[in-house]
């Protein structure tokens, strides 16, 4: 299959999941939303007590001790910053020739997430995507695998920009309790502003990742 085929196509079927079928998949996107909480939280010696989703597709992630200032910032940034996070890693390991790194290190991330998952919903949607992705990675042709790994880094870093254009579309930035309204409580910076920095962050990284992806071999 031609290199700019593939490429066409992952983005292309990554588009249709993130933006047509917005109401579907982004109970996925949140999955990483959450997992940029935990990682950075942990990154920054916090331990995570729980991580929740919820059937509107939004979810938390709670701390034994919350994050004192100014890490609280970091963490609260990683929200909406951690799908366009992970597909950058993602897209840095498909330069390097590594699709099946990163169907199996997705894997492996989501299996320690449920370590600290509560509620049915995270226990219905992160197994069903551990499955589709060891499909991918065990049961497909190198082909399908490869097309997969690309398709699923697309679609972490177009469904990051999708969450934030829906995020101010129904202005949830207004809405207490929320990451942007974490953030200017913690720097005094309006939740409006930091809603435009994470669009602006989030269309950046599918920038960056998106042009490391059209220029790699397949």
């Amino acid at each position: 299959m031609p290199e700019d085929s593939v490429m066409v196509k992952a983005a292309l079927i990554a588009w249709i999941l993130a933006v047509p079928l917005w109401f579907v998949t982004k109970f996925f996107v949140v999955i990483a939303h959450e997992g940029g909480h935990a990682l950075v939280g942990l990154a920054l010696l916090n331990r995570v007590r729980r991580i929740i989703f919820d059937r509107d597709g939004g979810g938390g992630t709670e701390f034994v001790s919350p994050p004192a200032w100014p890490f609280v910032i970091l963490v609260a940034f990683a929200g909406y910053a951690g799908p366009s996070l992970f597909g950058l890693l993602a897209s840095a390991l498909l330069l390097h020739g590594k699709p099946e790194m990163v169907l199996w290190a997705s894997m492996a991330f989501l299996f320690l997430m449920m370590f600290t998952v509560r509620g049915w919903v995270g226990w219905i949607v992160i197994p069903l995507l551990m499955v589709g992705l060891y499909q991918l990675a065990t049961k497909a042709s190198a082909e399908m695998s490869t097309l997969g790994a690309y398709v699923w880094t697309w679609f972490l870093l177009i469904g990051a920009v999708q969450r934030m254009l829906v995020y101010l579309s129904t202005k949830n930035y207004l809405v207490a309790g929320t990451d942007t309204v974490r953030l200017q409580k913690a720097s005094l910076v309006p939740s409006e502003i930091w809603s435009l920095i994470l669009l602006l962050a989030t269309g950046a990284a599918l920038v960056w990742g998106g042009s490391m992806l059209l220029r790699m071999p397949t």
